[in-house]
């Protein structure tokens, strides 16, 4: 182990919170993991939230909104702001997807820590 994750752990064992370094690197990590799941889990919803609908939904429906932008019988002004809609909407979608995929990560890192 470095000598700075010992001297960054050491105060915490002298204190008695933790008995040794792999207990208190465990308990840490850990924590830290769940903090993380919870972060990204807290991002889905918000989108979820937002839109009413979850991932898979949304994309299906963004989708079908860039289609009507290029196929629809739209006018000008009308063709603009769903342009702009769809921009704000496809930011939102990548954002999401990083989430997403971030949350999968940290499930996954978790089952492997964990176990």
């Amino acid at each position: 182990m470095s000598a700075t994750i010992s001297s960054a752990i050491e105060p915490l064992i002298k204190r008695k919170v933790f008995a040794n370094e792999e207990e208190a690197i465990r308990a840490l990590l850990r924590d830290y993991l769940l903090a993380e799941i919870a972060r990204r889990r807290r991002e889905v919803k918000r989108f979820e939230r937002t839109y009413g609908m979850d991932f898979q939904q949304f994309s299906a429906y963004l989708h079908e909104r860039s289609a009507l932008l290029s196929k629809g019988d739209l006018t000008p002004e009308q063709r603009q702001a769903l342009g702009q809609a769809i921009m704000q909407e496809e930011d939102d979608w990548l954002d999401w997807k990083v989430a997403q995929e971030m949350l999968e990560s940290w499930l996954g890192l978790r089952q492997e820590v964990v176990a």
